[in-house]
């Protein structure tokens, strides 16, 4: 379970090859660089580019060493901060769980229109400013029933709300083992 939460994270993070780097680095520590290259087939400059994001938000950590073969230069050792990027993810949730709460309270006072010709939707401040009307077709504007669009934002709390859950176990579980 956890790999799968953690490669669906990761990926809001880095598009492509979030799979394959969970793959490689998921309960390993000090991976080298140039293996993560070589089995991403991607350059250790683009492969460390992807690294340093990750680390510039605390997702991956690393050690460097001097190669004395290559004439003293720095070789970097990966490891996934397993335990940070869940607790990362969770202060996602939490922020979105916000901004969709408040989503909500501001759809239960304040009244919307929408145009059934073109479907855009304006609160009740820009609707009297444009007399009611659609400045995109000229159509009427219709007062728009709030019910189901605060039933979805409330499917959705409830959905991240659960998701948040899992990723408070999951922590748990690491936190036991630590």
């Amino acid at each position: 379970m956890q790999a799968k939460l953690l490669k669906k994270i990761i990926k809001n993070y880095i598009d492509q090859n979030s799979d394959k780097l969970i793959d490689i680095l998921y309960d390993k520590q000090n991976v080298n660089e140039f293996l993560i290259a070589k089995k991403l087939k991607l350059t250790i400059n683009q492969t460390r580019n992807i690294l340093y994001k990750l680390a510039d938000d605390g997702l991956v950590s690393f050690i460097r060493k001097k190669d004395k073969k290559k004439g003293g230069w720095y070789i970097y050792f990966w490891t996934l901060q397993t335990k940070k990027v869940l607790q990362k993810y969770n202060e996602t949730l939490g922020k979105k769980v916000n901004e969709l709460e408040n989503e909500m309270k501001n759809r239960e006072i304040v009244r919307f229109y929408y145009c059934k010709n073109c479907g855009s939707e304006f609160d009740e401040e820009n609707a009297l400013l444009n007399d009611y009307t659609c400045p995109e077709c000229g159509e009427t504007l219709e007062v728009k029933s709030p019910a189901a669009i605060i039933n979805n934002i409330k499917n959705e709390v409830a959905a991240l709300q659960r998701e948040a859950e899992e990723t408070n176990k999951e922590i748990s579980e690491i936190e036991t083992k630590e």
